[in-house]
C-alpha cells in the first residue's frame, strides 16, 4: 500500500468537499452536492483499504510512520461514514439553506432568524422570532436521528464499542477522565456564573432569571448596547491591521475573505482549509457589534494557523489532526483579544472606563458559552455513555437547563449537537487557549499583540500545523495539560 499515493487522493477528496461545503453555506448555491463527490472518491473509502491500513499498523513501523498511518486510517473511517450518510447529510443541508418562515407578515431565509434575534432589543418579539423557526428544526428531526443512528451502527461494523469508543480512540481522548475535567469547571464556575446572569437578567432583560428561553443569549451575546463601538465597516480592516502589527501580513495574500452579505448565507462565521498553506477561505457575514469582532478574530485565528503551515510537512501533518482542540485554542487566543482594554484603545479608541463596561460584559459573555458547551459536553457524555437515544431530548433540555439556567427546548437535542464531540474540542481549547496567553503575556507584555516577536512565536506554533495535539503543546511550554486554574481565574479576576 503507497501511503503517498492514498495522502495525495485524500488531498484531492478534501479540497472538493470543503468547496462544496463552503458554496452552500455561503449562499452561493441552494442544494448541496456532498454525495456526488463521496461518490466521486468511493474506492479511497473501501472497507478493504481500512483493513490494508489496520494490517499495517500490526507491522513493525517507526512512531512517526505509526502516526501518519493513524491519522489516516481515521479520516478513511470519517469518510467511509459520511459517504453512507451523505445522501442524508445533502438532504439535512438544503433543507436548511432553502427553509422560510413567515414572521409578522414578511418571509425571510430560516438564517436570517439568528441575526434578527441578536439584534431584536424586545424581549417578546426574540421569542416570537425563536419560535417562528422551530418547525424548521421540527421538521429535519428525523433525518437528523437517522444520520446519528446510521454513524454509530458504521462505526460498530469497523470495530467499535459504538459512539463514545470510536471517537475515544480516533481523538485520542479518554472522555471518562475528561468527563471528571468538566465537572471541575462546572462545579468551580457554577456561582460566579449564577450570581452574574441573576444580574444581567434583571438589569438586561428586565426580569428575574427564571424561565427565561435559551434564545436571548443570542441576544445577550450580541453586546447590543456597545454595538457603536465596533462599526461593521471596520471588522475585516482592524483585524488585517493587527495581523500587520504582528509581522504576520504576508500570510494575508493566501487567505481569501468573504465578508459578502447574502440572504442564504449561513450567519454563523467559519473558516476552511481546503489547502494549506496556500488557500485559505474566512467567511463571516458581519452585522454590526463586538460579535462580529470575535468572529472575525477566532475564524482569522484559523485562518492564520492554516496560512502559516510549513509548506514541507506531509499532507497529514498540515491537515489530519486528531483533533481540533489545538486549531480552536488558536482561535480562542485572538478572539479574546477583542474585550480587552489595551486591544480596545489601540485599535477602536475606546475609553478605559468603556473598556472597562466591554470587558466585564465580554467575559460574561463568555462564561455564558463556556458554561453552554459545559452543558452540551455534559449531555452528550451521558447520552452515549447510556447508549439510549431515546432519552436525548428530555436530557439534553436538562443538562443544558442545569448548567445555564435557561430553557433549551428538547427539539433542539440534535441541531445543537456538534459530531464527534467536538464540544470537548472546544472545552479543551478554551483551557489550552487560557494557558498559551498567559505565556504571551509573561513574555511579550500585556501589549503583546503589537510585537512581531509574540507574531513570530505564534507562526512558529503555527508552523507545525496539527503535528502536535493541544496539551502537548501546552506541556512544552511549561504548563500541565488540562490545568484548569488559569480559565477559572480568568472569569473570577473580572465578574467578581
Amino acid at each position: 500500500m503507497d501511503i503517498k499515493s492514498l495522502e495525495d487522493e485524500l488531498s484531492k477528496f478534501i479540497y472538493e468537499l470543503e468547496t462544496e461545503n463552503r458554496l452552500v453555506r455561503v449562499g452561493l448555491k441552494e442544494k448541496s452536492s456532498q454525495g456526488e463527490i463521496f461518490k466521486k472518491y468511493r474506492s479511497l473509502f473501501s472497507a478493504e483499504i481500512l483493513t490494508q491500513l489496520k494490517n499495517l499498523l500490526k507491522k513493525k513501523n517507526t512512531p512517526k510512520e505509526i502516526d501518519i498511518i493513524e491519522r489516516i486510517y481515521f479520516t478513511i473511517a470519517a469518510s467511509f461514514i459520511g459517504d453512507k450518510l451523505a445522501k442524508l447529510q445533502d438532504e439535512i443541508t438544503t433543507h436548511f439553506a432553502q427553509s422560510k418562515v413567515t414572521v409578522d407578515g414578511e418571509t425571510i431565509s430560516y438564517y436570517q432568524i439568528g441575526p434578527r434575534i441578536a439584534k431584536e432589543r424586545v424581549f417578546e418579539k426574540r421569542e416570537i422570532l425563536e419560535k417562528a423557526g422551530l418547525g424548521v428544526i421540527e421538521k429535519i428531526n428525523a433525518k437528523q436521528l437517522k444520520v446519528l443512528e446510521e454513524e454509530i451502527n458504521l462505526s460498530k461494523t469497523l470495530g467499535f464499542g459504538g459512539y463514545l469508543n470510536y471517537y475515544s480512540i480516533s481523538k485520542k481522548v479518554n472522555y471518562d477522565k475528561f468527563y471528571k475535567v468538566v465537572e471541575v469547571i462546572t462545579q468551580q464556575t457554577a456561582s460566579l456564573w449564577f450570581g452574574a446572569i441573576s444580574k444581567v437578567s434583571q438589569d438586561l432583560l428586565g426580569r428575574p432569571f427564571k424561565n427565561i428561553n435559551s434564545c436571548h443569549t443570542s441576544y445577550l451575546r450580541s453586546l447590543s448596547m456597545f454595538d457603536s463601538f465596533f462599526p461593521a465597516a471596520k471588522v475585516v480592516p482592524t483585524f488585517l491591521a493587527n495581523v500587520a502589527n504582528l509581522g504576520l501580513a504576508d500570510l494575508i495574500s493566501k487567505i481569501k475573505i468573504d465578508d459578502v452579505a447574502r440572504a442564504k448565507k449561513n450567519p454563523r462565521a467559519v473558516c476552511y482549509w481546503p489547502k494549506p498553506p496556500t488557500e485559505i477561505h474566512l467567511v463571516i457575514k458581519p452585522i454590526g457589534g463586538e460579535q462580529d469582532y470575535e468572529a472575525m478574530f477566532h475564524e482569522g485565528g484559523h485562518a492564520l494557523h492554516g496560512a502559516a503551515v510549513d509548506p514541507k510537512l506531509s499532507y497529514s501533518l498540515k491537515t489530519l489532526a486528531y483533533s481540533n482542540a489545538l486549531t480552536e485554542a488558536y482561535a480562542f487566543i485572538l478572539e479574546d483579544l477583542v474585550f480587552e482594554p489595551a486591544w480596545l484603545s489601540h485599535y477602536l479608541d475606546v475609553s478605559a472606563y468603556t473598556a472597562s463596561k466591554i470587558r466585564w460584559q465580554a467575559y460574561f459573555v463568555n462564561l455564558m458559552l463556556l458554561r453552554r458547551y459545559l452543558g452540551k459536553f455534559t449531555y452528550e457524555y451521558w447520552l452515549f455513555s447510556a447508549k439510549n437515544l431515546k432519552n436525548g431530548p428530555a436530557l439534553y433540555a436538562q443538562k443544558l437547563k442545569e448548567t445555564t439556567g435557561f430553557v433549551f427546548r428538547p427539539a433542539y437535542w440534535l441541531s445543537d449537537m456538534d459530531s464527534g464531540f467536538y464540544s470537548a474540542d472546544y472545552l479543551r481549547a478554551w483551557i489550552g487557549a487560557a494557558q498559551i496567553k498567559d505565556y504571551l503575556v509573561g513574555k511579550f507584555g500585556i501589549k503583546w499583540f503589537l510585537n512581531p516577536k509574540a507574531g513570530k512565536f505564534l507562526r512558529d506554533l503555527y508552523g507545525d500545523g496539527v503535528k502536535y495535539e493541544l496539551e502537548e503543546v501546552v506541556k512544552r511550554l511549561g504548563y500541565k495539560p488540562l490545568d484548569t486554574k488559569l480559565l477559572i481565574s480568568s472569569y473570577a479576576s473580572v465578574l467578581l
